[in-house]
Order: C-alpha cells, then structure tokens, then sequence
C-alpha cells in the first residue's frame, strides 16, 4: 500500500537515515514498510514532504500522472463483465468497446 520503502530505495537513504530526518524511530519505519503499522498522519506529511511526492502518491492512492487510484471492491456485474471481455480476441473487444460507445451515447 505505502510506496515508503520504494521510495526511500530510490533516494538511497537507511531507514534509520529516514527515521531520523522525520523524527520516528528505526522501528517504526520498519514497521510501516512492513505493512504492520500504519504512520499517523504527522509522519506521512513529513515522509511526502522527504520524498518530495504528494501524500496521495505516497499512499498508493496516485499514479505518476496525478491519476488518482480508490480501490474499490469490484460489484459482481463488474466481475462478470470482466470475465467476459478478457475471453474476447483483440478484433471482438474493439466491436464491443465500440458498441458500448454506441449505447452510452444514445442515452
């Protein structure tokens, strides 16, 4: 979820380098690239702030464009809709992205 570790690599700084530039401790940051405890939101403004990256991208919530990425539980229409197209050949989703075009315009 947290991008801290990926992001902390790429800069090439420690964690306890990271720990002490942010004020937490060593254990803290392992914890929170770990997944095990979730920073408060003091740490992830200071953390996007070190990384310069918005907190959004830092939580997973946005994409290198500014996209911004909800997860969401998919609806069972949704699944089975997906199930379906990803059976289609490239020829027959283009007709059926086509045809859903077609109808969404009509409306």
């Amino acid at each position: 979820m947290y991008r801290i570790r990926q992001l902390r690599e790429e800069k090439n700084i420690s964690q306890r380098a990271l720990a002490k530039l942010i004020g937490a401790s060593n254990k803290a940051v392992n914890f929170w690239e770990a997944g095990t405890v979730e920073p408060s939101a003091k740490f992830i403004c200071a953390l996007a702030d070190v990384f310069e990256c918005t907190t959004d991208y830092l939580l997973g919530r946005e994409d290198d464009l500014g996209n911004v990425n909800v997860m969401r539980e998919l609806t069972e229409d949704e699944k089975l809709w997906l199930s379906l197209y990803s059976k289609l050949s490239k020829k027959q989703t283009e007709e059926a992205l086509n045809y859903v075009n077609y109808i969404s315009a009509k409306k």
